[in-house]
């Protein structure tokens, strides 16, 4: 790899390095994260963290590498276009925070990282410790006493992959080589590095550094899945007369797509997929629904889990005794869960996107005649069964529309019959039935149960992909949590319009459905009284939008619902961000509509 004012060298021992003159560390660091894939640091400016402002215009004027600076005006926000931006490009991001004060604003968007495995490097900056005038950073404000707390590190430790507080003496350039190496190692994830103020500014002596890369500190990829584990998992496969698939984190690949719907369809089998990823098209008459949301229909008597934490609702579903389990995953025991009761038959440890095409082949290979025409019996079967409750959905829809009324089937009908099938479409917590998405990387979770992810990741997205169309699509729970001031400015300022559409109930089902069901019988249910779970009226958001110089529409009639997500998109063609408030009947008992 090589830069200007940069070369690859040889240190005397053998081992390759990357060789760059510096003045300081906070340069190190920038140019090394560069180097390393990160192309953007979104960044919330605090008093420590100059560095990055200076290390940057310098670099852009002495024509060295460092990350672009993404200016963020909060830090949720920062850390989920972050991971939103490696869901495009499948390269490592950065994030920038000032001090704990900082990180801790940042909240819940640890998890997501964390669950949704996004290859994303926290700094933050820590404060000054040493004494005033005794080194460069040394304190300098009273504030830098305030900020001082026993270990900034333990305020997010368990949601890394890695930690590390820069000392002076550390080579900053190997440092971020060494995160990026754990950040992209299967299973991916964050990791987080606090810069002491000391550190960043401290001196390089010889003008010079020296440190490896990644293509020498190189990620761990995960390790192929057993043969023999593979051939008793067909094997098995083959004997059940109702086999289902249950579609994880597979979906992260867009390599997985095709191959998965081969074998659904080689099997004849149902599938239900995570809602992490596109990972099957939701238009295919295989597909029965959300994997640990949507009721499992039939009784399977071979069920395979594909890196999925949850193939179904607990206490919804028995598998019974004579119904066979097969996981494969990274790690098919979920050892992060402390509690986790799901069984399995057969654990097969490797990469499960890899493991699927080999299973296929699997299956026709061991497979007799009769096992075939089963099969496809199966198959047609299967089909015919799924084109009746696609038509039901969509007879649903339409007769929600025929009254009037704008449910959320509907919305989610007209988003899927409205938008290109390369258009991009980040959710959360929405029903997704009829989105008709079918291209592999054209749907997107979190893949955490935090909220305020999706429109701040979208942001993300659409910067890394600017030629494509982006649409996020939230709760107005989730669009309260995500700060929608903030995001919105930054799909302005950052030259990322969005289509924001908003499912908007007036309320959480977390504080209504959910809490009836918890308590059928209680003083809630009986009064109806579901104070804590509903906010009606709710703040005004298309007027928020406008405010802020985005486009701005409130939706109440079903038959405009498809020609303002059309305005909506005709707003992003010209550069603004636009704001879709759809109005749906209040969330209360008996509809489980978005959060």
């Amino acid at each position: 790899m090589q830069h200007p004012d940069g070369r690859r060298s040889e240190n005397g021992t053998g081992q390759r390095s990357y060789t760059m003159p510096a003045d300081d560390a906070g340069e190190v660091l920038l140019a090394s994260m560069k180097l390393n894939g990160i192309d953007r640091i979104w960044f919330t400016s605090g008093s420590e963290m100059g560095f990055v402002q200076e290390g940057s215009v310098k670099a852009r004027e002495l024509g060295r590498p460092a990350p672009r600076v993404m200016t963020i005006t909060h830090e949720a926000v920062a850390l989920a276009a972050a991971c939103g931006e490696t869901v495009v490009t499948g390269k490592p991001s950065a994030a920038a925070f000032h001090v704990e004060c900082g990180m801790l604003n940042a909240g819940g968007m640890y998890h997501v990282a964390d669950r949704g495995r996004y290859p994303v490097l926290v700094t933050s900056g820590y404060p000054s410790s040493a004494e005033a005038n005794s080194v460069p950073g040394a304190r300098s404000s009273f504030i830098q006493y305030y900020q001082q707390i026993r270990d900034q590190g333990e305020l997010i430790r368990q949601y890394m992959r890695w930690d590390h507080k820069l000392a002076p003496y550390d080579n900053p350039g190997t440092v971020i080589s060494r995160a990026v190496q754990v950040m992209l190692s299967d299973p991916r994830g964050p990791a987080y590095l606090a810069i002491p103020r000391e550190s960043s500014m401290a001196p390089i002596a010889s003008g010079q550094t020296r440190f490896p890369l990644t293509d020498q500190l190189r990620p761990v990829s995960a390790p192929p899945p057993d043969a023999a584990l593979l051939r008793e998992a067909a094997a098995w496969l083959l004997a059940s007369n109702n086999p289902l698939i249950v579609a994880g984190r597979v979906g992260t690949s867009h390599e997985a797509l095709a191959p998965l719907v081969e074998l659904a369809e080689t099997l004849g089998a149902r599938v239900m997929s995570d809602a992490h990823r596109l990972s099957f098209p939701g238009s295919h008459p295989l597909h029965r629904g959300v994997a640990g949301v949507t009721p499992l229909t039939g009784q399977p008597d071979c069920i395979l889990s594909l890196d999925q934490l949850t193939p179904w609702i607990p206490g919804r579903f028995d598998p019974g005794p004579d119904v066979r389990l097969i996981r494969i995953g990274l790690d098919p025991a979920e050892r992060w869960v402390p509690i986790y009761e799901f069984p399995s038959d057969l654990s097969i440890v490797g990469d499960a996107v890899a493991a699927i095409p080999l299973l296929v082949d699997e299956i026709r290979r061991q497979r007799t005649p009769e096992q075939r025409r089963a099969c496809e019996a199966r198959l047609e079967k299967a089909q015919e069964e799924g084109r009746q409750r696609l038509a039901r959905l969509v007879a649903t829809a339409e007769s929600d529309r025929a009254r009037g009324v704008i449910h959320a089937l509907w919305l989610s009908h007209q988003i899927g019959q409205t938008l290109d099938p390369e258009t991009l479409v980040v959710q959360e917590t929405v029903e997704t039935a009829l989105f008709n998405r079918t291209l592999p990387g054209t749907q997107v979770a979190s893949g955490g149960s935090n909220l305020g992810w999706a429109a701040p990741a979208s942001v993300g997205m659409k910067v890394a992909a600017p030629d494509r169309q982006v649409v996020s699509v939230t709760g107005d729970g989730a669009w309260m949590f995500s700060n929608p001031q903030v995001t919105t400015w930054a799909s302005a300022f950052h030259k990322a319009p969005v289509l924001f559409i908003i499912f908007n109930n007036r309320g959480y089902r977390t504080g209504t459905t959910d809490v009836e069901r918890a308590y059928p019988e209680g003083y809630v249910a009986r009064t109806g009284d579901f104070t804590g779970g509903l906010f009606d009226p709710c703040p005004n958001y298309s007027g928020e939008a406008s405010a802020s110089g985005a486009y701005g529409e409130k939706v109440t009639e079903p038959d405009q619902v498809g020609p303002a997500i059309r305005r909506g998109l005709a707003a992003n063609r010209e550069g603004a961000p636009a704001v879709l408030d759809v109005w749906l009947p209040k969330i209360g008992p008996g509809l489980p509509t978005a959060r």
